[in-house]
């Protein structure tokens, strides 16, 4: 017998302290729900564990930060609606303008200023939204949140659209002239072949009344006719050959000539009442054609200028061909703004997007000014460059083409706009399956079982009670020394 060391007892104290935090940490586990509660539980586990809560808190805010985008976008979208429906009123407007039945005048009283104040109003309010529209305090339609916003740049494309819009104005009234020159011409060489018809009918009836009495006239006129029908079958009926000019003004003169030579071999016939009707007839319709050949030389002169080459600065199809030069020149010069402002890229800044837990995971979107000067149909300050009062509708309906523009301008930022919309709405989708995977598996490594660790605890507990009263017993076995001192 040892009272100096119990050895026993040391070794149920031992067990005894081993359960107890067996006990312990089995119900910590239980009352938390964890089966990680320090790095001691499981170190590893903790590390790839505290990864993972990265990654789902960040995924959760990048869900957030999504919906929130998909809101500036939907703000952005909804301001771009309603210009969308302002240029299209400023559309419907010009063409009710440019119809003729509007009037016009210069005491600003018309129809046509009453439109005009309409669309200067729209054009206005256009200029105020670009402005007015936010989100969080962050204005999104007048460039500040694109890279097309820089004012020269701006100026620079209104400019060339304006110069564009102008040749393209003055090639279509040439082309307008000259269809009705055309036409002009055509009337008239239908009409001339129409009075030169009838007279070689009574001319003929003439010469068979008046038995060769005018034959050497006829015979005359008969073949400056002929002549002056070749010079227009040479032409045409677009009188669209100018080397052909000069010949028609000359079978012209040899006909005049030809007609007032007939017309004086006819007076000889006064005495035949059928032959003096004839002749009068045949009067007349040289009259007419006195009247044609001078409105049809005119005519070929609108079209193709005199044979001299100074003249040939005010036809119709030389000025044609020098505006359509402009137009070329024009279009170009629009075509290298417009894309000096797409490379240009100082403009503003782009929005960007987080929708990511970790760096570089982001949307970058960008909205573009839509302010008038940059849809071409104002200054940018609220004042309309659209303009109806002109007396005629043709030159109104121009301006059609520039409100097309406009509203393509609209219409690829909407639709750009409502492509990042739907990535995004996706986007979130993604997120939020991956936060839902991501906690799934970090449960896996963190979360207790608590089914298991009840099983475990309930162990533990045994042995704890049994540890204690182990150590009772031990504790009690020096006390068989006291019975031998007795």
């Amino acid at each position: 017998m040892r009272i100096q060391n119990n050895v026993p007892a040391l070794n149920a104290h031992r067990n005894y302290s081993i359960n107890a935090t067996g006990v312990s940490k089995s119900i910590a586990k239980l009352s938390s729900g964890y089966r990680i509660n320090s790095a001691a539980d499981d170190a590893a586990g903790l590390a790839i564990s505290e990864k993972m809560r990265a990654q789902i808190r960040g995924l959760t805010m990048a869900s957030k930060n999504t919906q929130d985008g998909i809101s500036l976008i939907q703000t952005a979208e909804g301001g771009l609606q309603e210009i969308d429906n302002m240029l299209q009123r400023i559309r419907e407007l010009v063409v009710y303008a440019s119809n003729d039945t509007q009037e016009h005048n210069e005491l600003s009283t018309g129809d046509r200023q009453k439109i005009q104040d309409e669309i200067n109003a729209l054009v206005e309010e256009i200029d105020s939204m670009s402005e007015r529209v936010e989100f969080n305090k962050k204005t999104l339609l007048n460039g500040d949140c694109g890279v097309s916003s820089d004012p020269a740049k701006a100026a620079a494309v209104a400019k060339a659209r304006a110069d564009y819009n102008s040749s393209k104005a003055t090639v279509g009234a040439y082309q307008t002239q000259i269809a009705t020159d055309e036409k002009t011409y055509s009337n008239l060489i239908d009409k001339i072949s129409s009075a030169i018809n009838s007279m070689r009918t009574d001319g003929l009836a003439i010469y068979a009344i008046a038995d060769n009495g005018v034959a050497a006239e006829m015979q005359s006129f008969a073949g400056a006719l002929d002549d002056f029908m070749t010079s227009l079958s040479a032409i045409g009926k677009t009188g669209s050959s100018s080397a052909d000019t000069e010949a028609i003004l000359s079978t012209t003169a040899s006909l005049e000539e030809a007609l007032d030579s007939l017309s004086d071999a006819i007076v000889m016939l006064s005495t035949n009442a059928t032959a003096t009707g004839l002749a009068s007839r045949i009067k007349g319709n040289a009259d007419k054609i006195d009247g044609y050949l001078a409105s049809l030389g005119s005519a070929l002169n609108r079209l193709n200028g005199d044979d001299g080459a100074s003249s040939d600065a005010t036809s119709a199809r030389y000025n044609l061909t020098e505006a359509q030069t402009s137009l070329t020149t024009a279009e170009a010069d629009l075509r290298t703004a417009k894309q000096d402002v797409a490379s240009a890229g100082n403009g503003g800044t782009p929005l960007y997007f987080q929708v990511g837990a970790n760096a570089n995971q982001g949307i970058t979107v960008s909205i573009d000014a839509v302010t008038s000067l940059e849809l071409g149909i104002g200054d940018g300050n609220g004042s309309s460059t659209i303009d109806v009062l002109a007396d005629s509708g043709t030159e109104i309906t121009n301006q059609l083409d520039i409100l097309d523009e406009a509203l393509s301008y609209v219409t690829t930022q909407r639709s750009r706009l409502g492509a990042v919309q739907n990535r995004m709405e996706y986007t979130q989708s993604s997120l939020e399956i991956s936060a839902e995977n991501l906690t799934n598996a970090e449960s896996r490594i963190r979360d207790v079982d608590m089914a298991k660790e009840m099983t475990n605890f309930t162990k533990m507990n045994i042995l704890y009670q049994a540890s204690t009263a182990m150590l009772a017993q031990a504790n009690a076995l020096p006390q068989g020394v006291l019975q031998m001192l007795g």
